[in-house]
């Protein structure tokens, strides 16, 4: 399932790129981000013009048991591997579940895009895709558990953007 999305972020596409690579706001982050419960910083290589990382996430889990099952909170967690482009102002990005099961199920890529608004503002764009491969008889769930995932990532990135808005003005801005 493809998705897109476009969101507002109030800073400059300078500010937002500072913002994001600055070590400082994986804390900052989670400590101010409602629905992430971990997020730790795996590896961050500057390359240059390229900032490879790998980040572990977990956020709250959306469901506490699948019929009788319960369901672990690390079936949410993931590793996103990312590469972002300065020149082009774009995060490609591959979230893989860190539990083994789920991992061979789930397949969550995209790349993040930001493009200057003027006036301080910067427009970031999603265009991702989700695909759960589930074996035939379960393919109908695939479509509606794909929905749920977009659905809570989006989410993940919606409690971002205060987040982020509120980092670039009182850490960033400050600095300069």
């Amino acid at each position: 399932m493809r998705f897109e999305t476009r969101q507002r972020i109030q800073g400059s596409v300078t500010e937002v790129e500072n913002a994001l690579l600055d070590a400082r706001y994986f804390d900052f982050l989670l400590k101010h981000h409602g629905v992430l419960l971990e997020l730790q910083p795996l590896e961050v290589k500057d390359e240059g013009n390229v900032v490879r990382r790998k980040v572990r996430y977990r956020p709250k889990p959306v469901i506490s048991s699948i019929g009788p099952k319960q369901v672990p909170p690390e079936w949410f967690a993931f590793i996103e591997t990312s590469a972002y482009d300065k020149r082009k102002k774009e995060l490609s990005f591959s979230n893989v579940p860190t539990s083994g099961t789920i991992s061979k199920m789930l397949v969550n890529t995209g790349v993040l895009r930001f493009r200057d608004l003027g006036n301080g503002q910067t427009e970031r764009s999603l265009d991702g895709e989700i695909s759960l491969k589930l074996p035939f008889l379960m393919k109908p769930l695939a479509l509606i558990g794909e929905k749920i995932i977009q659905a809570e990532g989006l989410k993940i990135l919606d409690n971002e953007i205060p987040v982020l808005n509120r980092f670039i003005a009182e850490v960033i801005r400050k600095a300069a």
